[in-house]
């Protein structure tokens, strides 16, 4: 059973009022790749694996997507990872680079968040 309900998220921004799709699932697999490809650590079910999986699941407006994209994938991997929300700081470094541009590439994207138009 895949822990996202829904792949796609579709809401209109109330800052441009244009209509977009959070891609949540790809979202979710590029935290969980972070987690064990780039802190090689194992995806565990604790508390807040279990509170980002109904964030996502939950979304309901633009603001919870912004509350999402504000915090970096990093961010919400380690928090996985240390059980609650992070405050370590996070450097962007080559070895993340090169896993972010593979899964990019992989998944041919370029944000998270596109624009309706382009998929309808």
């Amino acid at each position: 059973m895949k822990p996202i309900k829904n792949s796609k998220f579709i809401f209109t921004d109330t800052d441009d009022g244009i209509k977009k799709i959070f891609l949540r699932e790809k979202y979710f697999e590029f935290v969980c790749l972070l987690i064990t490809d780039y802190y090689h650590e194992k995806i565990v079910e604790n508390d807040f694996y279990k509170y980002f999986v109904n964030l996502l699941n939950d979304l309901d407006e633009d603001y919870g997507v912004f509350f999402i994209e504000h915090h970096m994938p990093p961010h919400w991997a380690l928090s996985i990872i240390q059980n609650k929300h992070t405050t370590d700081a996070f450097d962007y470094d080559e070895r993340m680079k090169k896993i972010t541009t593979k899964f990019e590439r992989k998944n041919n994207l370029k944000s998270f968040v596109i624009d309706y138009s382009i998929m309808t």
